[in-house]
């Protein structure tokens, strides 16, 4: 063959591969790899569930099985099944093979289960499954909660700011395609909520697939994208923008817990105990902790033992009504928002016309302190709703709220 025709030749080649790639993504996709699913730039909106139907999925009985599957595939197969929304970490492969048989647990069960095989946790924010490394699931715990009391202490500072963090509290949802970059997606947030980002440079190049951020609200969607690049973020001005900075190496929280009839001596050295390195401070009845969140919630339940809450599956039996429960909680500085969440958990039901709320300037991520131990149903609403303007009316497991007149 001549030396004039190899090259012809290899142009005619290189003419049909770039035709082909051009046809292929006039489709919108272009394939990645055996077993992986494909890259769609023009992805329907999927119409995942949400709040309390979405707390309902989770409970629900779950049984697949996989075996040297991709772990985006198994995902995006659960979305799809599932209805609900399930976002991957970006520092785990996504590709990873997965054996793995899922059979008679709750969905999620199987989710932690899916999560535990690549050293990874699952962690509920919004109405999404977070999968990510256990360290830095840790620390998004803490900053969610840090940097909502951050905001709702910039609004009890100043009382011209509380209709902007009304705002900022206010749910969105946001749905991504394939190869979106985390600038253009930080973007599609901030734009939303109308927050300037001082230094978005520190925010690098990357093209994610596609991925939906469900009810969430101005401080869990940008966390929930920041945290992937060990970043996290201060109020700046008004709460009208934010400056980007390195996640710290511990990221921990102080909280204070009361101990009526406790001896602070005998709590003290429990907590010692279990977790020698915590500096712990006291003062009469009170005791302080600083603390990631992990650690928080574990020393809530030393200090309020809780019975396990088991599901309640069909043709299992009936709630039981609110009129027949005993309510024990000690809480300091915690969102109303989240209590209800938890005690959707156990079969109670909320219901509420969210802007109503909204209008008559109730916001129920205000942080409130409940102490109130085997209380009737009556005293526990009154003391979990009595910093509110708001009537609540109970029937069977359900707690209507209206605004009060």
């Amino acid at each position: 063959m001549s030396k004039l025709i190899l090259p012809k030749i290899w142009l005619i080649i290189f003419l049909m591969l770039f035709l082909f790639r051009n046809t292929e993504n006039q489709r919108g996709y272009a394939n990645q790899g055996s077993g992986e699913p494909p890259v769609l730039l023009n992805r329907e909106i999927p119409r995942y569930l949400t709040e309390r139907n979405f707390r309902q999925a989770l409970t629900q009985p779950f049984s697949a099985s996989w075996s040297n599957v991709g772990i985006r595939a198994i995902l995006q197969r659960i979305r799809e099944t599932q209805n609900i929304s399930i976002i991957l970490d970006r520092r785990i492969d996504p590709s990873r093979k997965l054996k793995i048989d899922l059979q008679n647990q709750t969905l999620e069960q199987g989710l932690a289960q899916i999560a535990d095989l690549i050293q990874a946790r699952c962690i509920i924010v919004g109405s999404n499954i977070f999968i990510g490394p256990d360290a830095e699931v840790s620390k998004l715990k803490t900053l969610l909660q840090l940097k909502s009391d951050a905001l709702h202490e910039l609004a009890d500072s100043q009382n011209t700011l509380k209709s902007r963090v009304i705002q900022l509290s206010r749910n969105h949802t946001f749905h991504f395609q394939d190869l979106d970059t985390p600038a253009e997606i930080l973007q599609n947030i901030t734009n939303s909520y109308q927050i300037k980002i001082d230094n978005e440079q520190l925010v690098p190049h990357d093209l994610w697939s596609n991925f939906s951020l469900v009810s969430v609200n101005a401080t869990e969607s940008l966390s929930l994208i920041l945290i992937q690049f060990d970043l996290t973020y201060e109020w700046a001005g008004e709460a009208t923008g934010i400056r980007l900075a390195a996640v710290p190496d511990k990221v921990l929280i102080k909280r204070t817990y009361p101990l009526p009839g406790k001896s602070i001596d005998s709590v003290t050295a429990q907590i010692k105990e279990q977790f020698p390195d915590l500096v712990l401070t006291s003062s009469g009845k009170l005791l302080s902790v600083q603390a990631a969140m992990d650690v928080h919630e574990q020393i809530e339940q030393l200090l309020n033992p809780k019975k396990t809450v088991h599901p309640v599956r069909a043709g299992g039996g009936k709630t039981v009504p609110l009129n027949r429960r005993k309510f024990t909680l000690r809480v300091k500085k915690v969102p109303v928002l989240a209590i209800m969440q938890k005690l959707e958990q156990s079969g109670i039901e909320f219901e509420y016309d969210k802007q109503e709320l909204v209008e008559a300037d109730i916001n129920l991520l205000q942080l409130i302190d409940v102490a109130v131990v085997d209380a009737e149903a009556d005293e526990f609403f009154d003391a979990l709703f009595s910093s509110f303007k708001l009537d609540y009316k109970m029937q069977g497991v359900k707690i209507t709220l209206t605004p009060q007149k």
